[in-house]
């Protein structure tokens, strides 16, 4: 059944207890109408959902009910009374096909997946075939879903097990349909339903409050902890359970009750205290419900982030429960041993003691040092008689005493490591519990074997190959009886399947191939094009030029959409594939910049935009190469949100991403004969620049190739390293007047430009000044003030007082 009771008549069930991993989101799934319960007053959750309930459920998810009237689906077999009308509409909208519809049968994980990813209007993603699921029981998953539960994944719609496996054949329970619909609910096409997050075991996972500003459901419910509380602006910062921090606001001139304390009003709350926050239709709070009070002073935890710039502490609590402290401008620091201790004495990892005045932390007493961290670095010293390590830490160098029993991993040692087996050099991570070490991890030494070159020639009586390096030395080496071989994606190749001119990264293990990887193509520039005779010549990336004939039928791919011979151009880059010595695919090369938005080390993916707006999901993964200046073996735990990255593709496919260090600042001189252009630094310095042919001028959504176009004052971004050449981007620029005081730790502003108020977020290098070249503080910054602005990437990065 889908209803047997009206959400306006529900009350509690009698077998859904508040200790019950659930409760929270069957009541609020309840209260939508999007679930019922029993005639008995029972929900029984963890019965199974057969395929009709659970279709029912989804097309009142999605709200489709007000479309029941021109559902004219004729329906081919039988369905319980009182679902007709929902399961036509379920045929009408795609979310079901009578095919594959079995009224009765129980909703395995892999159908609730494909009905989900459907839900959400994410089925073209699925139908892309890109990637497989991320599980070790991904073989299991039947043929027709193995694509939707990938997308499933990737949306957090449904987790895995604890132990990595996704059990596609274990049907659903009505407690896990609607915790799998809650999260959906969150990502459906403009709308945004927001239900209580729940605790839940694997393999559900809580649903994330969203943070659109679409049309808000009524009742949407936010769960975490305050940081701030501004009663004078009827607003509180509220950092929620996945870490992100976000303002609310009262409606003007309103006061509202505090569920869990005696008083009303937003200047009861403080700092640390746990709450759900209800938004009306509006995105207003209507509701705060304390769930614990934080403590006014003797919390302790460990240090999990210290931000100096925004003055937030951040701490692990014995819960693992992370809370954050605003720091007190003249906090007081107690070192045991250090005379005069400063905040640059506490470090990630420490364990404190924090006290708490009013909304900020006047004193943090240092407890333990390093009482649990995991810190990266490059090995200096290690000192097994001494038991010590010595380690270069982001330019730092930090010791660290080894426990007596240090689990040691390096990568192609399949067999258990040891101390011994670690070099100066190496890059490890270690894991540090109680100021000792008591795991290393050596990171970097697989990825500083891995080479690349050409096939010269093979031998596979003996096993040997010979390569050429793009340096043009050639090789001879030894491939392993146990080396992993993998050509054209098949990882059962054999040595007899790799042929002379393929393109191959390989790892070494003693001198000899322990890996080798092949995708059949030849990287190169295509010099030339006689797309009538239909002959490439082709210049291989280690010098060789080579003629081909281009089949009739050839696949050409990229990622903007060039689709034909007439689209390619002399000098474009590319790897071509080989049929025969004949070129039967071509994927051209082209890069995108981006900027990141948010880092998902556990899905090795970062979700970006790009300057118009438009969002991508860059996967680092599969042989995807990370490049980070600075960095030998960078991971995405170098990569930050904010950050300017370079995605490089061949056809569709991304092969690389490579984040960038643009020079932002004020254009103070520009030399058209020399090609040359000076700026001042926003961050301080001067940088001088060269402009050369192939560079890019973009102003507004004008592209330039001449330096002229440049002039003294210009704010600008310079991206030296983008594709094509050098693109020089002229700032945004806003002028109003400034709505509201200002504070020194805000991060946004309100500019009143006559018609209204907008809001703009400040980048943490905001330049501010006046026009004669004062400089001010962002504190000095009063309402009525006139204001010039200007933004790079939605970013105000300098402020120009009128």
């Amino acid at each position: 059944m889908c209803f047997s009771i009206s959400s306006a008549a529900w009350a509690a069930f009698s077998d859904v207890p508040e200790s019950h991993w659930a409760a929270g989101t069957i009541d609020k799934m309840s209260e939508l109408g999007v679930v019922g319960g029993y005639t008995d007053g029972t929900f029984k959750p963890g019965k199974t959902v057969n395929q009709a309930e659970a279709v029912c459920m989804a097309v009142r998810a999605m709200n489709l009910q007000s479309d029941a009237n021109t559902a004219q689906t004729q329906l081919t077999f039988t369905v319980p009374e009182g679902m007709e009308s929902d399961i036509r509409l379920a045929l009408q909208h795609g979310l079901v096909k009578s095919d594959e519809f079995s009224v009765n049968s129980g909703a395995s994980r892999a159908w609730v997946a494909r009905l989900l990813v459907r839900v959400i209007g994410k089925e073209s993603e699925a139908e892309e075939k890109l990637l497989l699921p991320n599980y070790t029981d991904a073989y299991k998953i039947p043929d027709w879903a193995v694509y939707y539960v990938r997308v499933a994944q990737d949306y957090d719609l449904i987790a895995g097990y604890d132990d990595h496996s996704f059990r596609p054949d274990n049907n659903v329970s009505r407690a896990e349909m609607v915790s799998f619909l809650a999260r959906a609910m969150n990502m459906m096409p403009n709308t945004v339903t927001t239900p209580d997050p729940v605790t839940t075991p694997n393999p559900i996972t809580t649903p994330a409050p969203s943070q659109s500003t679409g049309n808000l459901i009524g009742g949407s419910v936010v769960n975490g902890t305050i940081v701030k509380v501004y009663p004078e602006e009827n607003a509180l910062v509220l950092l929620d359970g996945w870490q992100n921090i976000n303002t609310y606001y009262l409606p003007d001139n309103t006061s509202i009750s505090v569920i869990g304390s005696n008083s009303s009003g937003l200047g009861v709350l403080q700092p640390g205290d746990n709450v759900q926050v209800t938004l009306d239709t509006a995105g207003y709070v209507s509701k705060i419900n304390v769930l614990s009070r934080g403590t006014a002073a003797g919390n302790e935890g460990v240090v999990y982030d210290l931000d100096f710039d925004t003055g937030l502490l951040t701490l692990q609590m014995s819960n693992n429960q992370l809370k954050p402290y605003l720091i007190d401008d003249n906090v007081s620091v107690r070192v045991d041993g250090v005379r005069f201790p400063t905040l640059q004495d506490i470090r990630d990892g420490d364990r404190v003691k924090v006290t708490i005045d009013g909304d900020r932390v006047t004193e943090i007493e240092l407890l333990k040092e390093a009482a649990s961290l995991n810190v990266s670095g490059e090995v200096i010293i290690i000192d097994t008689s001494k038991n010590i390590i010595n380690l270069n830490v982001h330019g730092s160098l930090q010791i660290y005493r080894l426990s007596s029993n240090v689990d040691v991993n390096i990568s192609g040692i399949s067999a258990g490591a040891f101390l011994s087996d670690i070099k100066e050099g190496d890059t490890v991570t270690a894991e540090i519990e109680d100021g000792y070490v008591v795991a290393l991890n050596v990171t970097g030494r697989e990825a500083q074997d891995e080479l690349r070159g050409t096939v010269m020639a093979v031998d596979s009586t003996n096993d040997i190959i010979t390569l050429k390096d793009r340096l043009n030395n050639i090789k001879v080496y030894d491939i392993l009886a146990n080396a992993r071989i993998i050509v054209n994606s098949d990882d059962d190749a054999d040595i007899s399947d790799i042929k002379q001119d393929m393109e191959v990264k390989f790892r070494l293990l003693d001198g000899d191939i322990i890996y080798i990887n092949t995708d059949n193509a030849s990287e190169g520039i295509i010099t030339n094009l006689d797309k009538d005779g239909m002959i490439m010549d082709f210049q291989h990336i280690n010098g060789d030029k080579k003629t081909y004939f281009i089949q009739k039928n050839v696949d050409i791919n990229s990622k903007d959409k060039r689709s034909d011979l007439e689209d390619i151009r002399r000098g474009d880059y590319a790897k071509i594939m080989l049929d025969d010595d004949e070129v039967d695919e071509i994927n051209l090369q082209s890069k995108y910049i981006y900027q990141v938005e948010n880092v998902r080390k556990s899905y090795s993916r970062l979700e970006a935009v790009d300057l118009n707006g438009n969002s991508e999901r860059l996967y680092v993964e599969n042989g995807v190469d990370l490049v980070v200046p600075g960095i030998t073996y960078p991971n995405l735990n170098d990569v930050n949100e904010g950050d300017l990255v370079q995605a490089t593709y061949y056809g569709t496919d991304l092969d690389q991403v490579e984040v960038l260090s643009p020079a932002r600042g004020i254009i103070t001189a520009v030399d058209p004969t020399g090609s040359i252009f000076s700026i001042n630094l926003f961050n301080g310095g001067t940088r001088t620049i060269s402009f050369r042919s192939g560079d890019r001028i973009e102003i507004g959504t004008k592209v330039y190739g001449n330096i002229s176009y440049l002039k003294v004052g210009d704010r600008v971004e310079v991206l030296e390293n983008a594709s094509s050449g050098t693109v020089i981007r002229t700032a945004e620029e806003v002028a109003g007047t400034l709505a509201e005081d200002c504070s020194s730790g805000d991060s946004h502003i309100y500019i009143d430009k006559g018609y209204n108020w907008k809001r703009y977020d400040l980048n943490n290098h905001l330049y501010i000044h006046t026009n004669s070249g004062s400089t001010y503080s962002l504190g000095n910054l009063r309402k009525g003030m006139d204001i010039k602005a200007y933004m790079f990437w939605d970013e105000i990065y300098e402020l120009v007082v009128q």
